[in-house]
């Protein structure tokens, strides 16, 4: 059985007036719930990235050797 979003709760429970602290408590749970992200799906082989290579010589992404 699925949960009830919360307006489906708030129609069958009717006015908040009348709410009771446990019917609090679950509508809580309810909206919290609406708002959860999904996980991220794992990579699979095809959507790794690349290997790193070392810089070229030269290309000034580290300090010139000095003699």
């Amino acid at each position: 059985m699925a949960s009830p979003t919360p307006a489906q709760f708030r129609a069958v429970h009717g006015d908040m007036d009348r709410w009771q602290a446990v019917d609090f408590e679950v509508y809580e749970h309810l909206v919290e719930n609406e708002y959860v992200v999904a996980p991220r799906p794992r990579p699979g082989a095809g959507d790794r990235l690349p290997p790193r290579k070392a810089p070229k010589p030269g290309s000034g992404s580290a300090p010139p050797a000095t003699p």
